[in-house]
């Protein structure tokens, strides 16, 4: 269901545990055979918290409590609480400036282009430490423009905050998000390089409890949201996204301060690398182009030509200067995200307008709209980490990729029958219709996602994990404001563009169409599986040890003669 526009390392060396064969792969849920019945073997398992006990227990003797906290903080608190609890806030924010939906999602792609700058963030820190240290200082800063942009959101009246001074806040909070997000990620990326088979296992920790922080934020957001209003809860959240700052001081980074002779190594190994340093300059680049076009010129049609022309520059730089196994699986996420045209600033109103706006609506309340929805996804996207990590962690990539996506596309025309409102002419309610779809749809998404974090963490050679990830998961994230903005393009060549106004029905009418069309061309994009994507498990390594290269075979090198 498309409620809107969805969707780091250590200096020290890791110490291997070591692992018995037959506890490889520790499922999320224990699967102990119980010694005995009835209540004894109840009591057992409420005494391990159900299989959570020795779940965490190993994953603590694989990768130390240090780095579980540090991903608590990050991930599922500032991640999952902070920006579930935020995100919510933001359209009704837009709309009450009365922001057009076509124009809402230029607004949102441009707020998250900070996702997309993370190759540049990435390169700075490992090239360009503080006082020594690659990481933790570079969280500290984001951590007090963040905060200090909240804090504005939150406190100053409307009629004070213009429309631009939004914006500007929110890509500073998002920076935040970002900057700390991808810098643990190439944590936890590093560490799955020594613990390739135990991959699964802790991705299946972060995205769980980042899903469980998103489910007490939409317990919380609806019912404050609807009795004070989409402000209140960037203050709210002030304290969680600020509270990064204790595991850094205590320095569960388990960063070593750099000498002078480390940080020369570090930089001249980064720039024999030449061709990543330069698209990191080229996202950048890209991403303050978009940024600049966005916010000055609030014209969607330009606005989608620059994404277009970027997306081409982009997919085909990669293509060009990474080695091939690299570049495939990059074009792959990157062309069916960019492909997946958004329609979320549309149907944000067509969910929420009133009787008087759309008197043929849903007319969804706040509290339905943000919690009663959001709690839903919540609880069934965990349930789809854990189907993954129960029944998928070691199915191949490209088995995994085709059935998660073919089933979305297939569940995508609940959404053509819902805006169609062909479920009232069958007699069943808006509710009911479209809290059955967004159960299917969360636990499908979660499919569909796991396998691309793990494929993208695997794919970073040793002491590049924070530029290689960021360079992967950003041009990822680039992917998803391009579809933004085309999408936007695309609503209003459709003339589908509400405002919440009085009366706006018509704005509707062929809404159903931008979604189908949204729905099929991610579909196209998996006749490209066989060649994009390696036919590999999930638990396999996909470099070999001590391939530290990113660029060797590729298209540049062989036309430059650097390789035979």
């Amino acid at each position: 269901m498309k409620r809107g526009s969805k969707a780091g390392s250590s200096n020290e060396p890791f110490q291997d545990q070591g692992e018995d064969e037959e506890d490889e792969e520790a499922p999320l849920l224990s699967q102990d055979k119980p010694q005995k019945t009835g209540s004894t073997s109840w009591s057992a398992s409420v005494r391990n918290g159900f299989g959570l006990g020795p779940y965490l227990q190993k994953l603590e003797s694989n990768f130390g409590y240090e780095l579980l906290v540090m991903l608590f903080v990050s991930q599922h608190l500032m991640k999952g609480f902070v920006n579930e609890f935020t995100n919510p806030c933001i359209n009704f924010l837009y709309g009450a400036y009365r922001v057009a939906g076509p124009q809402m999602q230029v607004y949102r792609g441009v707020t998250h282009l900070p996702w997309a700058m993370k190759p540049m963030i990435g390169l700075l820190s490992d090239t360009m430490p503080i006082f020594g240290y690659n990481k933790a200082p570079y969280i500290l800063l984001v951590a007090i423009l963040g905060s200090a942009a909240t804090a504005c959101i939150g406190s100053v009246p409307q009629s004070q905050l213009t429309i631009t001074s939004l914006v500007f806040c929110l890509f500073l909070i998002q920076l935040q998000l970002s900057t700390t997000d991808l810098l643990t990620e190439a944590k936890y990326a590093e560490k799955m390089q020594t613990k390739p088979k135990e991959g699964p296992a802790l991705m299946s920790f972060v995205w769980f409890g980042l899903q469980c922080g998103g489910l007490v934020a939409m317990l919380m957001v609806g019912p404050i949201m609807s009795h004070f209003g989409p402000k209140l809860p960037f203050l709210v959240v002030l304290v969680p996204s600020s509270i990064i700052v204790v595991p850094l001081m205590k320095g569960y980074l388990q960063e070593r301060r750099l000498t002078v002779e480390d940080i020369r190594a570090t930089r001249a190994a980064i720039f024999q690398q030449r061709e990543a340093c330069a698209l990191c300059i080229l996202m950048m680049g890209s991403t303050l182009a978009l940024t600049v076009v966005g916010t000055t010129m609030q014209n969607v049609k330009i606005n989608a030509i620059a994404s277009v022309v970027v997306a081409v520059i982009i997919i085909s730089a990669f293509s060009i200067l990474l080695r091939p196994e690299i570049a495939k699986v990059n074009a792959f996420f990157c062309l069916q995200t960019a492909v997946n045209f958004s329609v979320g600033g549309a149907s944000f109103y067509f969910y929420t307008d009133t009787p008087e706006q759309y008197p043929e609506g849903p007319h969804f309340s706040k509290v339905f709209y943000t919690t009663v929805l959001g709690v839903t996804g919540s609880v069934f996207s965990l349930l789809g980490i854990y189907t993954y990590q129960r029944y998928a962690s070691d199915w191949s990539f490209r088995h995994l990729l085709l059935i998660s996506n073919l089933a979305l596309c297939f569940l995508s025309i609940t959404d053509v029958v819902f805006f169609l409102r062909l479920n009232v002419r069958f007699g069943i309610p808006d509710h009911a219709f479209i809290l059955g779809s967004s159960v299917f749809a969360t636990i499908l998404s979660q499919w569909q996602w796991m396998p691309g974090v793990v494929i993208l963490s695997q794919l970073c050679p040793p002491g590049l994990e924070a530029t290689m990830y960021a360079l992967l998961a950003g041009c990822h994230n680039l992917g998803g404001t391009i579809a933004s903005s085309t999408g936007a393009f695309m609503l209003e060549v459709l003339e589908v563009q509400p405002s919440g106004a009085n009366m706006e029905s018509a704005q509707f009418k062929n809404l159903w169409v931008a979604s189908a069309i949204s729905s099929v061309l991610p579909a196209v994009v998996l006749l490209l599986l066989p060649w994009l994507i390696p036919d590999r498990k999930q638990t396999e390594k996909l470099l070999q040890e001590g391939d530290v290269s990113v660029t060797q075979g590729s298209i540049w090198r062989r036309i430059t003669g650097q390789e035979g």
